[in-house]
C-alpha cells in the first residue's frame, strides 16, 4: 500500500489560547503598565516642586491610558497572529469603562455623555492601532 500524502481531513495542530484569554491577558498587560506609569509620575510629582506638572498632569494621565491600551493591544495581537482589530478594540473598551467605573466610583462624579464618548473613541483608536501593530510583528 502506498502512503497518502497530502492534507488530513481534520487539523491535529494544537491551537494557541483563546480570543478571551488574549484579551485578559492584554488587559492586564495594560493595567500594570498604567500603575507602574502612575507610580513612576506620583514619584516625579513628589520629588519635583515643578508647577507644571500639576498643571499638566489631566494632559498626562491621558497619555498614560493611551499608551497602555496601546501596549495591551500589541501584546494581545502578537500572540494571537490574528484578529487584531477585534482584540485591540474589546481591551480598549474594557480598559475604558474600568477606569471611567472606578473614576466615578472614587470621585462620586457624574460624567458627561460628550467626555464619555470621547473616551471611548480615543480607547478604541488606539486599540485597533495596537491591534494593527501587534499583529504586524
Amino acid at each position: 500500500m502506498s502512503k497518502r500524502i497530502g492534507k488530513t481531513r481534520f487539523n491535529t495542530t494544537p491551537k494557541g489560547p483563546g480570543t478571551a484569554i488574549l484579551i485578559g491577558k492584554g488587559f492586564f498587560v495594560s493595567i500594570i503598565v498604567s500603575l507602574v506609569l502612575t507610580l513612576f509620575l506620583s514619584i516625579i510629582s513628589l520629588v519635583t516642586e515643578n508647577t507644571y506638572i500639576d498643571y499638566y498632569m489631566q494632559y498626562v494621565m491621558v497619555g498614560v491610558t493611551m499608551v497602555s491600551i496601546f501596549i495591551g493591544s500589541v501584546y494581545a495581537t502578537k500572540q494571537a497572529d490574528s484578529k487584531g482589530l477585534i482584540i485591540g478594540v474589546i481591551i480598549g473598551i474594557i480598559y475604558v469603562l474600568l477606569s471611567v467605573g472606578i473614576g466615578m466610583e472614587i470621585s462620586q462624579e457624574s460624567i458627561s455623555l460628550f467626555v464619555l464618548a470621547n473616551k471611548f473613541m480615543a480607547g478604541i483608536a488606539v486599540g485597533i492601532l495596537g491591534g494593527l501593530v501587534g499583529v504586524n510583528l
